[in-house]
């Protein structure tokens, strides 16, 4: 039987952002607690819960630790206002940090839709 993965659904997604040192951190942060699903190349999936949000990526707290590098596609079903949208992205990891709370890890957004990208520019810039 074949399967398929959900990271295969974004491969082709219209916007890829860069990966250079200049875009780390540029993007505004808002805190945002989303359930969040992440699915790794091998097909396993996890679940975690965002910590904050921007433009250019997200941090979660999840209950296991990627090291830097790792590609991983993620899904995020957002309801907020009047705002129903589920977001879709291929992410890498940058860091992940040991708390209390489980891992704190950080994700750049390698591909996102731009309609996806807006929405979360919008929202860290509390424009909505």
């Amino acid at each position: 039987m074949n399967e398929t993965f959900a990271i295969d659904a974004v491969d082709s997604s219209p916007h890829e952002v860069p990966g250079d040192a200049q875009n780390r951190r540029r993007d505004t942060r808002r805190l945002a607690y989303w359930p969040v699903s992440f699915q790794t190349l091998s097909g396993k999936w996890h679940g975690a819960k965002t910590d904050n949000v921007s433009a250019g990526g997200l941090q979660v707290i999840a209950d296991v630790s990627f090291p830097p590098g790792t590609k991983l596609f993620v899904r995020i079903p957002v309801v907020y206002r009047e705002y129903k949208r589920q977001l879709e992205a291929i992410v890498e990891t940058r860091y992940s940090v040991a708390t209390n709370l489980g891992f704190k890890v950080g994700m750049m957004f390698l591909r996102i839709s731009d309609a996806d990208r807006a929405f979360l520019k919008k929202y860290s810039e509390k424009d909505i």
